[in-house]
């Protein structure tokens, strides 16, 4: 059996850890053969998803179907992929340990257990949980539908009267057993991903904020806490509330964020090179921070929605689009960008006032009437 270690996981900021634990993965199949061909499975991938797109981290070969990685484990446990297969692939938590895969089918990949590790341990459990609700309800429906009259049952309207009732109540059961479930394991970072992917599509906003408040303090960062912290944001995004953070990389290549510059009124705009009315703001925004020249209470934040950096670049060169209070920031990503969902932005240019709590101000400031208001947050500051 060969063991492969991991190729690239330095490179990737949320699982390196100075104190370099280790992490085992042994994976073994029952059978090899692939579900919708008949070749079998020889090499294995692990994958780790990196702003949204997923990275191959490793390899291994399969040699009597068996494989195992090798690697660094992570200051806090992240999902990783096992990939190679036609039909899925099997999410495992990377975390210090020895971690069993396995036995599977390689043709159902995603029914492979995964344990040996805290968190693998208790995402399994969750799993069974919620295979065990699913095949309740199932009994349930049927018994439901077993209580129609043979003569009507070809009615799809009175089917549907006799089936409502138990949908919701399986619908309750799966809830409860969540919450019950994410209550009895508060410590446990597989939390965090059980609320963002299976509690925040079937509770209310205010439901998810109220587990996310009793997480322990330790739970807070991880980078999945604070994504689940923004999407809670971006919910109740409005006036007087506070605002989702957002995040880019500067021309320059260094990473920063909204919550960066607290303290200071921060006026983001998201604009980008393509889009004329976004230019025709600019003689505003010199306007503005030439105003702004002795001040230190204003920042222009500036979110480009290029997916091409030479675009971006070229017209903050072309158009002279410096000074100290002025940042610029992207992810390249284009309409994809997470900022402009957080932010609910449908076009170019936006824009949103945030105080120096972070708290936003107001939205959609542009021209003369922007000028007059950060002119005012600005004398407000030399006074």
């Amino acid at each position: 059996m060969r063991k492969v270690f991991l190729m690239a996981l330095l490179a990737i900021a949320t699982i390196t850890t100075a104190q370099e634990k280790k992490f085992v993965i042994h994976g073994e199949m029952s059978s090899p053969q692939l579900c919708y061909s008949e070749n079998f499975v020889t090499e294995v991938k692990l994958d780790h998803v990196v702003d949204g797109q997923h990275v191959t981290i490793a390899t291994a070969a399969v040699e009597n179907n068996r494989f195992t990685f090798e690697g660094i484990a992570p200051d806090m446990p992240v999902i990783a992929y096992i990939k190679g297969f036609d039909n899925g692939s099997i999410q495992v938590f990377l975390e210090e340990g020895e971690i069993k895969v396995g036995p599977f089918d390689a043709a159902y990949p995603v029914a492979a257990r995964v344990t040996g590790t805290p968190s693998n341990d208790t995402y399994q459990e969750f799993l069974d949980i919620n295979n065990r609700c699913i095949e309740e309800s199932k009994v349930r429906m049927k018994k439901t539908k077993a209580q129609i009259p043979a003569e009507l049952k070809d009615d799809q309207r009175v089917e549907l009267e006799y089936i409502t009732p138990t949908f919701y109540v399986n619908n309750l059961h799966f809830k409860v057993a969540i919450m019950d479930f994410v209550y009895k394991n508060l410590d446990s970072p597989v939390i965090l991903y059980i609320i963002k992917y299976s509690m925040s599509p079937a509770f209310d906003t205010e439901m998810v904020q109220n587990f996310l408040n009793a997480l322990p303090k330790s739970q807070h960062s991880h980078s999945m806490y604070k994504e689940l912290v923004n999407e809670i944001l971006a919910a109740n995004l409005k006036v007087g509330a506070e605002a989702p953070d957002i995040t880019g990389r500067t021309p320059e290549g260094k990473e920063l964020s909204l919550s960066d510059f607290k303290g200071k009124y921060v006026f983001i705009d998201f604009w980008a090179s393509w889009c004329a009315p976004c230019r025709r703001e600019f003689p505003h925004l010199k306007e503005v921070l030439a105003y702004s020249e002795k001040s230190d209470n204003l920042v222009v934040l500036s979110y480009s929605i290029d997916s091409k950096e030479k675009d971006w670049l070229a017209c903050i060169e072309k158009n002279n689009l410096t000074h100290k209070n002025w940042v610029h920031i992207s992810t390249l990503k284009g309409w994809n960008s997470e900022a402009l969902k957080l932010f609910a932005v449908k076009g170019v240019p936006f824009t949103a006032l945030i105080d120096p709590d972070g708290n936003v101000v107001e939205f959609k400031l542009r021209g003369e009437e922007m000028v007059k208001k950060l002119k005012n947050i600005i004398d407000s500051a030399n006074k």
